[in-house]
């Protein structure tokens, strides 16, 4: 999700920003809200139907305070309620006026002696604001039955409640009024200002650093890539070119894989970087509207919509880089042989990574999917709708797709049980050649000709695996009747012995003769056969190898070759040692 991922977040937070909308999105069209769950009503952000009851809220600089209610669920209990809560919201804005025509500019009200107090109304209980230059209360609000009833308080202790509340937040709001206040806060945002143009210049020398050593990470991956790739393009392991090709590839592979683990950690602490700085900046900006209060409704804007979308998106992208580094490490750890045995551990070179890119892919899909729900919540959409109707797509797209759902299950199978990784030798029906990629939906194989042949695993029933571990020559060659039998055999079993006690032959062999006899006799000649034990897709190689020195001892030794000498075979790591 790497550069998709940067482009997008800045558009949604472009979107979200421009809308800036508190009530943004509460449900979706043409889907159904329980009736326990508040309902948004259209038409006034914030008022709500709650059982019985209509409410809205009542707040001071954009930070809800409390709800007030009215019983009933009518279009006329909404315009009600919607005058009552304008008149509470008016004698709020009232109280807050400044005095502009005072030296200096300050608060008709005075912060330090402002009170709220409760007076009884006959049946009700009414608010009302007194400072020490206003004799006559100035009324804010009543609290009715219908206010006591839905919140389940006797309306004299809900008025002792309201009256708290509002004494804390109008007196916060008045300071932030006072020409002493609002100098302090001009100083303190020159300040931070200053503090981030300097981080922000830190930040970039460290990103570009940090760059620096990434381009360079990044071109030994690339030309590592570029190795591996002529690696694998040597074409068929029974070429004559390709010989000791398995064990090119591996180091090929071994030799990419530390640029890559270095070039994605350099690249996270890049991501990194660019993140914080972002996250910084939109934090700064925030704050800073929240200083003033003109400027307090659009701060919380940006602080309920875009700072918590790009949060989410933040902390998404850090995850996707966490993870291959922690997958990569614990894929390298799954994959190291249980056993010292040198094939085991060839096997564990060529299964790491071939985890970490099969995980790697189904764990970005995981974090996306994620963060888009986290989004939505974070937009005000339930995410009880989006799950049951993903959850209705889901079953539809299950029945339609059920050949998907087994490609991804037999992958998934193909990783736990080490069926095959990238690298081997691998015949699916009548395909063969070696594993280019694989995900948990596919595997690609690259045939002798060069083509690449993409299989859905669950299109592989059967699959053989020439190179699991270790690998058998079934060599056979036929000899004429007339021949002396102890003589080829002795001369056949040292040959083969000959070469594998050679330096360039040692680890290739790792059984040199596991049985030899006679197979068959027939007109033609008498058939000798032997069973050779060798190293993962060498089995080649070395069968050319011994033909060529087979018919050199035979010819020195007059042993007459018979007319038919068969066509030697290849076993399998899993067949038996004695196939009779």
């Amino acid at each position: 999700m790497r550069l998709r991922s940067l482009l997008f977040i800045p558009v949604l937070l472009a979107f979200v920003c421009a809308l800036g909308a508190p009530g943004l999105g509460q449900g979706l069209p043409g889907i159904a809200v329980p009736s326990s769950a508040p309902v948004q009503l259209p038409g006034s952000a914030g008022i709500r139907q709650e059982g019985l009851y209509m409410t809205a809220p009542i707040s001071v600089d954009g930070n809800p305070l409390f709800r007030i209610a009215i019983q009933g669920a009518a279009t006329a209990t909404q315009t009600a309620l919607i005058e009552r809560a304008q008149t509470i919201q008016s004698a709020i804005g009232q109280l807050l006026a400044v005095d502009s025509a005072g030296k200096p500019a300050g608060t008709i009200y005075s912060p330090g002696s402002l009170e709220i107090a409760v007076q009884p109304a006959g049946d009700q209980v009414l608010l009302v604001a007194i400072d020490k230059t206003h004799a006559t209360p100035l009324p804010i609000l009543t609290v009715t039955s219908s206010d006591a009833q839905y919140h389940k308080q006797p309306a004299q202790t809900l008025a002792q409640s309201w009256r708290s509340t509002l004494q804390k937040a109008l007196v916060a709001a008045l300071l932030k009024r006072q020409p002493a206040e609002i100098k302090r806060n001009y100083n303190d945002l020159l300040r931070v200002g200053i503090a981030m143009i300097l981080g922000t210049l830190v930040l970039w020398v460290l990103f570009t650093l940090v760059q620096r050593r990434a381009r360079l990470a990044r071109d030994e991956a690339e030309s590592n890539e570029r190795n591996v790739a002529r690696v694998q393009s040597e074409g068929s392991p029974e070429q004559e070119h390709a010989a000791g090709w398995r064990e090119r590839f591996i180091a090929a592979t071994a030799r990419a894989a530390e640029p890559e683990q270095r070039l994605s950690v350099l690249r996270s602490i890049a991501a990194s970087i660019v993140w914080f700085g972002i996250l910084a900046w939109v934090g700064a900006i925030a704050w800073a509207l929240l200083l003033f209060p003109q400027t307090i409704p659009f701060g919380q804007v940006l602080i309920r919509t875009a700072v918590g979308i790009a949060l989410i998106w933040v902390v998404a992208g850090l995850l996707d880089r966490v993870l291959d580094i922690a997958i990569a490490r614990v894929s390298r750890a799954y994959a190291r042989p249980l056993r010292s045995a040198s094939e085991d551990e060839t096997r564990g070179a060529l299964r790491a990574p071939t985890v970490a890119r099969a995980i790697g892919g189904f764990k970005a899909f995981v974090l996306i999917f994620v963060a888009a729900l986290a989004t939505l919540s974070q937009l005000g959409i339930p995410i009880g709708s989006v799950v049951t109707i993903g959850g209705i797509a889901a079953l539809a797209i299950t029945f339609a797709a059920q050949n998907l759902v087994r490609d991804f299950l037999n992958g998934f199978l193909v990783l736990l049980e080490d069926q095959y990784v990238v690298g081997d030798y691998i015949q699916i029906g009548t395909w063969n050649g070696i594993v280019e990629q694989l995900t948990l939906r596919i595997v690609q194989i690259r045939d002798g000709r060069g083509n690449l042949i993409t299989i859905p695993h669950s299109s592989a029933i059967q699959v053989v695996n020439s190179s699991r571990n270790w690998s058998r020559i079934d060599y056979r060659v036929a000899v004429d009747q007339s021949a002396n039998l102890a003589q080829a055999i002795a001369l056949l079993r040292s040959t083969i012995e000959d070469l594998a006690r050679e330096d360039a032959w040692h680890e290739t062999v790792l059984d040199a003769v596991e049985w030899i006899g006679v197979e068959s006799i027939s007109n033609s000649g008498i058939t000798l056969r032997a069973s050779i034990k060798t190293a993962p897709l060498r089995q080649f190689e070395l069968r050319r190898e011994i033909n060529a020195r087979v018919i050199t001892a035979f010819r020195d030794a007059k042993v007459v070759l018979g007319s038919d000498p068969g066509t030697p075979t290849i076993t399998l790591a899993a067949a038996s040692p004695d196939p009779e």
